[in-house]
């Protein structure tokens, strides 16, 4: 192998590390953002803090920061067709969590780019938010886990195995909570922004920004 192609290699490796650490960032940063951006917001709805979802009514935190892990997850490219595909599934699906926004606690009728009625808009963010986490769940827990840093295969598989027991039991509350039980309306902030660092944290790992060998 001559010196160009180690050192187009190296540049390639080199790249693949930065995005997968902005990608982890912008995880991180997303729930610290929107939840420090909606305290300065005056005027705002008792329910802003209810979700995350909900801030993108108050500040553009989760429009743009969301919006940028999306499109870096369309970008992002591997050697394996199928680290291609999921990636590119979890950035539709995370422009689908922007594009359509939550229910809003302000009564607007028809919402979104598209402006399309609300109660539609909601349902296809709610899915596009739970098929984005699983997804991100499956690229951690089993395609981050073909390395051989066996310590860091053990992290990617708690992180993953965290956020589809996280998810499970968020399910299992909310369809308690719809049945009249006395859920805090809150918890679905709480499980968004553990989801979120999670992920980021997991793809922090695998950018080398945190080592543990």
């Amino acid at each position: 192998m001559d010196e160009e192609t180690k050192a187009k290699i190296k540049e390639k490796a080199r790249s693949s590390l930065l995005h997968r650490n902005v990608l982890g960032g912008l995880g991180m940063l997303l729930p610290v953002i929107s939840i420090i951006g909606g305290l300065f917001v005056r005027n705002k709805p008792e329910s802003w803090w209810y979700s995350i979802s909900v801030t993108y009514y108050i500040t553009p935190a989760l429009p743009i920061i969301l919006g940028a892990c999306g499109i870096f997850l369309l970008c992002y490219r591997s050697y394996e067709t199928i680290d291609t595909v999921i990636n590119v599934l979890s950035g539709l699906f995370a422009f689908g969590v922007v594009l359509f926004p939550c229910e809003n606690p302000y009564g607007i009728e028809y919402v979104g780019f598209f402006q399309i009625p609300v109660a539609v808009s909601n349902v296809i963010h709610s899915a596009s938010a739970m098929l984005l986490f699983a997804l991100l769940a499956y690229n951690i827990g089993w395609l981050f886990t073909r390395g051989q840093n066996q310590l860091n295969n053990k992290i990617y598989k708690i992180c993953a195995w965290a956020m589809i027991v996280i998810m499970a039991v968020f399910v299992i509350l909310s369809i308690v909570r719809a049945c009249g039980a006395g859920i805090p309306k809150y918890l679905t902030m709480i499980v968004e922004a553990v989801l979120l660092l999670i992920f980021g944290f997991a793809w922090l790992v695998k950018g080398r920004l945190f080592k543990f060998n």
